[in-house]
């Protein structure tokens, strides 16, 4: 809705304003009883809230939406007054106002109030399996005032003391252990829970219905994962990671698990991939349960690390927690940081520092973006907040942590996390109290490096060039912001302070510095053969090198190189290339230098943006000859491995054979269309008898090469489908068909309710990265964009908006910048931003590189 007018636009601002709570009440402990009604979708319950007021007050406000505060009582020095209720729906508040002031002191505040169970994922909400439906919440950000009415921001911390009734043969998972359990009239009976710790709303957690646990105790604490009995077996793993995860954390934090217990539930519909609520996290069933007879390699992997990303946040995000959201970005990219560390202790062969090095070149990439946000932000509305759970909170925010980690040592950043974990136990902290904590820890000026990484937005681009003479050998650096599109027009308003340490071909020459200024000479020994910057690939910033020392790099790569660092040395070249910088002729050149790499990463960052060039920049008259090209790129690699099994693969050779045959069955190459077409037949009879990593990329193959018969098998078998990994491999494969007849079907799924919700984001984003599909999934859309709207922007815009970024004509950049002129996308404007940019940038690229491909492929003959 576009304002109208200076009125509006002050009423529009006042509001926005008054977003947050008085700072006059705190509360420090809520006593609620809940009943709901699973069958009926409604609920109600009655709650006392203990409260501390500083200023005398006639009116308190609390958080609360779409709920009916049916009585209202505020007690305050052995007097009780009844308080008319104002319900403020656009800012999500209710003001509790009596005729006598209220005192300085302890106050009580008695509230009952009724709502429903809602539909949308979030509060206390309705979770569906075939059998039946589950109630369960979902409460960060700003969601558990659709539960009870409360102070529902994170500094506002308090104990709860919760009890529900529930149907008999249910049972009921929150923060606190069961206490009591009595029956009671109506066939049913009331679960009463242990007090919770000093937690912010956001944290609290219910989930009622017929779990089953699988159980086991780990350093005296008891840990169990729950689900809905059918798929009660498939929680074994998760079990094994949480353990390994628990007792590394007890020695790593130097803090042994702070709340007694620990519960892992697996939602049947959720939003996120988990949440930590407090002692009970919550997680999405595809990113709990696993059958190990049948998983992927990589979904091993990916599941371990969620697992261990939410316990991680027990400390730091529950223990101590974000004083506000606009500091969100250190708990979340601090927990996606500190996943990889126990599952890296544990399976030291996964090689996660690969993994690491590989998100951080991912989020560099969006971080490259005129319209990408600082990490600190200064949300004030739920849709503002519900907009910071991105890429750059999460996988920026570990980058940086990474680099942060590199520059003072490990085990100093160690004792900087424990000194800040021990000074804010069960409150709240801000950035500024972290880095201040490892400022002190390292002696180093952490507390100015950081905000220049963490309040401006952008990532840095280093250029260097030799400047030798006489008794003075030094490289002289030049920073500057760098963005992936626009030419030469590069930021010059931003300057950072960067940790940056050099390798080269001389060991003696190696060096670590610290750049502050715009152009800054340091000192080298000698002149090696070749200049490597980024050693580790750990500091966050891009690097451009001249055309001379990208060969010398290039012709040592694979030697002289380590995996981090070839990623990232592939990821600065296309960026530059992207950015016009290099020619697209000058990235394919460093490709074929690279074809006997066999870094899983790096064999899968060149096939991406091969694929890439020949989508945007190769005329369809020489698309034969490039898929030639492709082919010859990476058949090498796949006459090492084969396509069968070996029984003495590494798991990495494993991912290696998986992702070769993506890439050559998208190159057209036969035998690998083949080999996935009869994957795939034998995963229909028989899944246990196919490598589980291998079968992921035969379905992609299969479906963009498949007809009517094979996708009537793949309905077939998705409405038959047992384990979750069966389930999600028809169900995205049906999105990768080519036929316009069988696509319609796909998405005729939503309309016939065969979709989960929880599915939407994802389900939309391979339909909108298929060609072939995203005009009908991007027509779908705009006509149900009504109901649609929440269910696919998902948190920070990650799912169907970032998607319609793969596109590449002014004719869909067009139709997306007129849809959302009059469309509002909650929680993804940024999204829309990003995607627009993306699509301009491809444009941008295929004007700027097309002669240059053409010249390229022209000395090929």
């Amino acid at each position: 809705m576009k304002p109208a007018g200076f009125i509006l636009l002050s009423l529009l601002a006042a509001s926005l304003s008054a977003q947050r709570l008085p700072q006059t009440v705190i509360p420090s402990h809520y006593k609620i009883a809940l009943d709901p009604r699973i069958a009926d979708q409604t609920f109600s319950g009655e709650e006392t809230i203990a409260v501390r007021v500083s200023a005398p007050a006639k009116e308190i406000v609390v958080n609360s939406l779409d709920l009916e505060i049916s009585d209202a009582e505020l007690v305050s020095g052995g007097r009780t007054q009844k308080a008319q209720v104002a319900h403020n729906q656009p800012d999500e508040m209710a003001r509790l106002q009596v005729a006598d002031s209220i005192p300085v002191g302890e106050a009580q505040i008695h509230l009952k109030f009724s709502g429903k169970l809602t539909q949308g994922l979030r509060g206390l909400y309705l979770s569906r399996t075939a059998r039946r439906a589950y109630a369960v919440t979902q409460f960060e950000g700003t969601y558990a005032r659709m539960m009870f009415p409360c102070f529902d921001e994170p500094g506002f911390k308090a104990t709860f003391d919760l009890s529900v009734t529930a149907e008999k043969g249910d049972t009921a998972i929150s923060n606190g252990r069961i206490v009591k359990d009595l029956p009671i009239a109506g066939n049913r009976h009331q679960i009463t829970f242990s007090t919770s710790p000093k937690m912010s709303t956001y944290l609290v957690a219910l989930a009622i219905g017929d779990w089953q646990c699988l159980s086991r105790t780990v350093d005296g604490v008891p840990i169990r994962v729950c689900a809905v009995p059918e798929k009660k077996e498939y929680g074994a793993f998760g079990l094994d990671v949480a353990a390994h995860s628990i007792q590394f954390y007890d020695k790593w934090y130097g803090i042994k698990y702070p709340f007694g217990k620990l519960d892992m539930v697996a939602i049947p519909d959720y939003e996120w991939g988990g949440m930590e609520n407090t002692g009970s996290i919550f997680y999405r069933d595809s990113a709990l349960l696993l059958d190990e007879k049948t998983t992927s390699v990589l979904r091993r992997r990916e599941q371990a690390t969620t697992i261990a990303h939410e316990i991680a946040h027990q400390w730091f995000g529950d223990l101590v927690t974000a004083a506000w959201w606009d500091d969100i970005w250190l708990n979340e990219g601090f927990a996606t940081w500190m996943s990889m560390k126990p599952i890296e202790a544990w399976h030291p062969e996964w090689n996660l520092e690969d993994d690491a090095a590989a998100q951080a070149q991912r989020i560099i990439e969006l971080d490259s973006l005129a319209t990408a946000r600082a990490i600190h932000g200064n949300p004030s509305t739920p849709s503002e907040i519900k907009e910071m759970f991105d890429g750059i909170t999460y996988e920026k925010g570990a980058a940086v942590l990474r680099m942060l980690e590199a520059y003072v040592g490990p085990d100093v950043f160690r004792k900087g996390v424990n000194a800040y974990l021990a000074a804010h136990a069960n409150g709240n902290a801000t950035a500024a109290d972290f880095w201040q904590a490892e400022a002190q820890a390292s002696g180093k000026p952490i507390d100015k490096i950081m905000p220049t990484f963490v309040m401006q937005p952008g990532v840095p681009l280093l250029t260097f060039s030799n400047a030798f003479a006489v008794g003075s050998e030094k490289l002289q650096f030049t920073q500057r912001r760098f963005l992936i599109s626009g030419g030469d027009q590069q930021g010059d308003s931003e300057l950072w302070q960067i940790p940056v340490c050099v390798k080269t071909g001389s060991a003696s020459a190696n060096f670590c510095a610290t750049l502050v200024q715009r152009t800054q000479p340091e000192l080298i020994t000698g002149r090696p053969a070749w200049t490597f910057v980024n050693t580790g690939a750990k500091g966050y910033f891009r690097v451009a090198y001249t055309p001379d020392t990208l060969k010398a790099i290039a012709a040592i790569a694979e030697t002289g190189l380590t995996g981090p660092e070839r990623i990232a040395l592939v990821e600065d070249t296309w960026a530059m290339t992207r950015a016009d910088r290099n020619t697209v002729g000058d990235f394919l050149d460093v490709s074929r230098q690279l074809r006997s790499e066999q870094n899983r990463h790096v064999v899968d960052l060149l096939a991406s943006h091969l694929r890439y060039v020949g989508d945007s920049v190769v005329p369809m008259a020489e698309q034969q000859r490039f898929q030639s090209f492709l082919r010859a790129q990476f058949t090498p690699l796949v006459n090492d491995l084969g396509w069968s099994s070996r029984p003495n693969d590494t798991d990495e050779q494993k991912v290696l054979r998986a992702n070769l045959l993506a890439i050559l069955g998208d190159a057209g190459d036969p035998a690998a269309i083949a080999t996935s077409r009869k994957l795939v037949e034998r995963y229909i009879d028989e899944p246990e008898s196919v490598d589980g990593t291998l079968i992921g990329s035969a379905f992609s193959v299969a479906a963009e090469n498949g007809a009517a018969d094979l996708y009537d098998q793949f309905m077939d078998a998705l409405n038959d489908s047992e384990s979750g990994d069966e389930y999600y491999h028809y169900l995205f494969a049906i999105a990768e068909f080519r036929q316009p007849e069988l696509l319609e079907r796909t998405i005729a799924l939503l309309d016939q309710g065969k979709i989960r919700q929880q599915n939407y984001p994802r389900f939309f984003g391979a339909l909108l990265s298929n060609p072939s599909a995203r005009d009908l999934a991007w027509n779908y859309l705009k006509s149900h964009w009504e109901d649609l709207a929440q269910k696919v922007t998902s948190f920070g815009g990650a799912g169907a908006i970032s998607a319609l970024g793969s596109a590449c004509s002014p004719e869909m950049r067009d139709e997306v910048k007129q849809f959302f002129a009059s469309h509002r996308a909650p929680g993804a404007e940024r999204a829309v931003k990003q995607s627009l940019e993306r699509i301009n940038s491809c444009i941008e690229f295929k004007s700027n590189q097309e002669q240059n491909m053409q010249a390229w492929l022209a000395q090929q003959k």
